[in-house]
């Protein structure tokens, strides 16, 4: 219903008059493909709603008037030098070899999976492609709305875990290639090692969209973490994860896109909205039954990167 947008809207209101002399930087959302699909079209995550496309469809749409409501609020009431843009959750494809045929696929199958949430945020418009895709699903979509949804953001935020390798086929199509069995991944299903998606997130929202401005606002992975008999936490897994993305993410920088920053996922083991306590994402490991704190090699390591402001 619109009135969910809307009533975002007053929230939003309320939120940066409340804290716009002290906060300057906002995200208005986070995640929209996480949310959207998995709490409206799949049932596994709150509110548990099985819909059909079309309805799917609508919700994002109606997720993407919450932004353009929200940056509204931002311009609105927070203040000299307030900026505002969204966190989100792009599939990221990955080129096998980066030849000028791979790369091609990687972004047209970059085009073909995003189109219908940046199309809108970034073109002001719905891509013909997705319509004619979409056919009787498509989103009804009212006089004013593009213009809402595609106001001018400071930064697009990006969360980085995984990407997916593609390449182009024999007969012009895009082939998405499947890891083995044996690929590297973190403690959980879905998140195989692929650093390389994090300079290829942000080179493909650049080329197709055009966004010049970034933040990396989540990454990092779970990890098994054993406690040593001298109480140290050797996890080098994450540490390698963390150092081989920001590797990519240097590249990013060095080729001259825009990065003002970036945020590891998580400084503290906690409870993952999705995942609960299953998992640990953190590089300071939690005892969860005394709430003891305790540095992992992955922290460590990573104050040295602070410290010295470069890839250690």
């Amino acid at each position: 219903m619109r009135s969910t947008p809307q009533a975002f809207a007053k929230y939003t209101q309320l939120v940066v008059q409340r804290f716009g002399d002290r906060v300057k930087k906002w995200m208005t959302l986070n995640e929209i493909l996480r949310f959207v699909p998995c709490g409206y079209g799949y049932g596994c995550d709150a509110p548990g709603a099985e819909e059909s496309t079309g309805v799917v469809n609508q919700v994002y749409h109606h997720t993407l008037l919450a932004h353009g409501y929200a940056v509204d609020a931002v311009r609105e009431y927070g203040g000299k030098h307030a900026c505002v843009g969204l966190a989100h959750n792009p599939p990221i494809p990955v080129p096998v070899t980066e030849t000028a045929a791979d790369i091609a696929a990687a972004r047209a199958e970059y085009t073909r999976q995003t189109e219908q949430l940046m199309g809108p945020l970034f073109l002001g418009a719905y891509t013909a492609s997705f319509l004619e895709a979409a056919g009787l699903d498509a989103p009804k979509v009212e006089t004013g709305d593009l213009e809402l949804i595609s106001n001018k953001m400071d930064f697009f935020g990006l969360n980085v875990y995984f990407g997916d390798f593609v390449r182009s086929a024999a007969d012009g199509q895009v082939e998405r290639i499947v890891p083995c069995a044996q690929y590297p991944k973190a403690d959980i299903t879905w998140l195989n090692i692929t650093p390389q998606a994090m300079y290829w997130a942000i080179r493909h929202a650049h080329d197709v969209y055009g966004v010049s401005v970034f933040y990396i606002t989540e990454n990092g992975a779970p990890y098994i973490d054993t406690v040593q008999p001298n109480g140290e936490i050797q996890d080098l897994g994450r540490r390698e994860y963390l150092r081989n993305h920001l590797i990519s993410l240097h590249r990013a920088i060095q080729e001259g896109f825009d990065v003002r920053g970036y945020f590891l996922w998580s400084l503290l083991d906690n409870y993952e909205w999705a995942e609960g306590y299953a998992k640990r994402f953190g590089i300071v490991h939690v005892d969860y039954g005394t709430l003891r704190r305790t540095p992992k090699l992955s922290a460590h390591w990573y104050s040295k990167v602070i410290e010295s402001n470069a890839v250690v």
